[in-house]
Order: structure tokens, then sequence, then C-alpha cells
């Protein structure tokens, strides 16, 4: 049933929290959010679909092991600390570091950034996807974080070493904050690797009025319709 398979390999695997289907990591905010504001009242967030696909799609790569940020206020520096617990020749396997700022000009770099800095978080994963697909790396969807991911897309096929993820600090930068072991860190979408060509249109009077009635009979017909009539479930497992 599953032919395509992502695979993700570490020497580390089994002392470490391991990546899983974001199914697995949906945030308890979500989970204890009501679907009615009150009884009969407007619906929330938690009753939309498209919403939850984007919070379950994919797989999460979780924070291998707790860091401890801090903004040294002397130096005028962000400070990432990790109690790892292994021999010093390993930690290196686990460290934030500062990326190349002159790599990313200040007009491209997010604009909530709250420490003028481009850090790195190392990732202890290899990561396989069959031939012919790619993956997609990003700040794990509809979720408040401290940290901005700058997504990236890999040939995951045919590349032969750890990825490591760029981030930017959007946390307030004098709040000290750990990023503990099993936290979202990172999100994996694999895809094919497909050609595409757009093609636009004008929409017709006359498909104007059908859409509009269809519409009309659409959202007249029963609550949670989108779910019912046209959803597909995808599967990440």
């Amino acid at each position: 049933m599953f032919s395509n398979k992502i695979k993700f390999y570490s020497e580390f695997k089994n002392y470490i929290a391991e990546p899983k289907p974001s199914i697995l990591n949906i945030p308890k905010e979500y989970k204890n959010m009501k679907s009615f504001v009150e009884q009969d009242e407007p619906r929330t967030v938690k009753t939309c679909v498209p919403f939850l696909d984007a919070l379950t799609c994919g797989y999460i790569i979780p924070f291998p092991i707790d860091y401890s940020y801090r903004y040294d206020q002397e130096n005028t520096k962000v400070v990432f600390k990790t109690n790892v617990g292994l021999p010093l020749n390993f930690a290196d396997k686990f460290k934030v570091t500062n990326h190349p700022e002159y790599q990313v000009s200040k007009e491209l770099r997010h604009n909530k950034r709250t420490v003028e800095a481009i850090f790195k978080f190392y990732n202890p994963w290899l990561i396989k996807t069959p031939p012919g697909y790619s993956c997609i790396f990003t700040q794990p969807f509809n979720r408040n974080l401290p940290f901005k991911i700058i997504d990236g897309i890999v040939d995951t096929d045919t590349y032969k070493d750890n990825i490591h993820f760029p981030f930017y600090w959007t946390n307030p930068h004098d709040e000290k904050i750990i990023l503990e072991a099993g936290s979202p860190m990172v999100l994996v979408i694999p895809f094919k690797r497909e050609s595409w060509k757009i093609e636009t249109y004008v929409e017709k009077d006359k498909d104007l009025k059908i859409k509009s009635l269809e519409h009309i009979k659409f959202h007249s017909l029963i609550m949670n319709n989108y779910k019912k009539m046209v959803w597909n479930k995808k599967s990440f497992k």
C-alpha cells in the first residue's frame, strides 16, 4: 500500500527523539480547542479541514536534545547551550551555529526577526526519498514557535549528506527559553518532481452563474460539506 517511503538515518537512533508523521505532533492547544465559540455560535478553526490538513501533512523532525537560548547583553550576542551528555567529539552533531549573513540580503530576511543574525540548527538525520522525489523543508505549519525556519527544497533522492536548517530568531531577544527535545523543529514534505505549465482564462458569465448556483446549493446542504463532499484524505505514516 505504501510504495513511497521516506527514510531517516542517524547514528544516534534510539538515543534521540525520532522524526514522526505530523499527525502525531498536533499541538495540545488545537486538541483542547472547542469547535464553537459558544453553542450555536460561529465555528472555530477546529472545524476547518484545510487548517487540519496543513497541521498534519508531512513529517516533523524534532529537536534531538534540549537547547537553551539566552541573550548575552554584555557581548550583545545570542548563546545557545546544549547539555548533550555525549562525548565531546559528538557535540558538533547537535550544535547551533551562526549562518553567514552575507548570503542573505536584509531585504530577504524575515521581517519579524528580533536578532540581527542568521542561525543554523544542525540535523543529525540523513534523509532519503525514492527516485524522482524531493523534500520541502519549512516551518511546521500552524504553530507558534520562537523561530522561523528558512524554507528550502532539496533533491533528497540524490543528495547524500545531512541537511541543516538555517533560521531567524523571532521570540523577544531578551527572553530565556528552552527548546525541548522532541518538540517540533522542522516540517518535511516529500513530493514528486513534475513539470507544470500555467494557463489563465477569462471566466465566462455563463460559468459564473452556474458557479453561483452551485455555491448556494453547496453551502445550504450540510455543515462540514467540504469534508464530506470535496476533501480527500491524505496519508503520512
